[in-house]
């Protein structure tokens, strides 16, 4: 009775609302093999689950968003402890068996991660910004992400170019504000995201001092938009959007603070 009380609980832990935060390469491995490492204690008599099920399942939602926001699938099929049991008692009956299985699942997680760092991945630098305000724009930059972690052809490089031009568009509805309309002009259309980005310059980018910032603003905005049509390549979609991310996130650092 007291385990399928645990198991009842367990579906009302409050950390299930939790949202994971981003985690690098680097510690995207040491958690891999932290969680590796309790998987297989636990599947040989090394570990009891009631010890161990807290900690797994928060490293496993973590795990499992960090991967997803990289293209990829869980690295392991199994949310909680429970499920790797009802697993291992019912297909790998020795203790080698689940030492090699879980060894097999770990060396494939980790060879999608040196196959990603070789070729390299758009950087987020508040990919854990949580400002209201930008919520939605923050999970359409997630997406970006995703979509170029997992770019491998011309088709797949255009659609990264259309999602960069479609944030952008989302980020000009953001910033559109009447205040910044000079006195006797009229405001621009609600989706001409690019006068509302110009205005959004003349505004919070003012100033000689700031004169290299702006060009290079508009520079960025104009790449974002090239990498829908045409003969691309893997690097002109790596382009247009890590310029989509500094666009926005320079943005939100020219805003002025609460």
């Amino acid at each position: 009775m007291d385990s399928v009380s645990d198991a009842i609980d367990d579906l009302f832990d409050p950390a299930r609302n939790d949202r994971p935060g981003a985690v690098d390469l680097s510690g995207l491995r040491m958690l891999l093999q932290s969680q590796s490492n309790t998987i297989v204690a636990v599947g040989t008599g090394g570990s009891r689950i009631q010890s161990e099920e807290s900690e797994y399942k928060r490293n496993a939602r973590t795990l499992d968003a960090n991967f997803r926001r990289l293209g990829f699938g869980p690295p392991f099929p199994w949310p909680s402890l429970r499920d790797w049991y009802g697993f291992y008692s019912q297909e790998l009956p020795t203790w080698r068996e689940r030492r090699e299985h879980v060894r097999g699942l770990t060396q494939a997680a980790l060879a999608k991660l040196d196959e990603l760092e070789a070729r390299g991945s758009v950087h987020d630098p508040a990919a854990d910004d949580d400002t209201a305000t930008w919520d939605g724009l923050n999970g359409r930059i997630a997406g970006l992400v995703t979509e170029y972690s997992g770019a491998r052809d011309r088709d797949d490089w255009q659609d990264v170019g259309r999602r960069s031009r479609e944030i952008l568009i989302d980020f000009g509805k953001l910033i559109a504000d009447p205040d910044l309309v000079p006195a006797g002009d009229d405001a621009p259309k609600a989706g001409d995201a690019k006068s509302w980005f110009d205005l959004f310059l003349a505004r919070h980018a003012s100033g000689r001092d700031k004169a290299e910032l702006r060009a290079m603003m508009r520079a960025a905005w104009e790449l974002s938009q090239k990498v829908t049509h045409g003969d691309i390549e893997d690097v002109d979609a790596f382009a247009a959007a890590q310029a989509t991310v500094l666009v926005v996130r320079t943005a939100q650092r020219l805003l002025p603070s609460d």
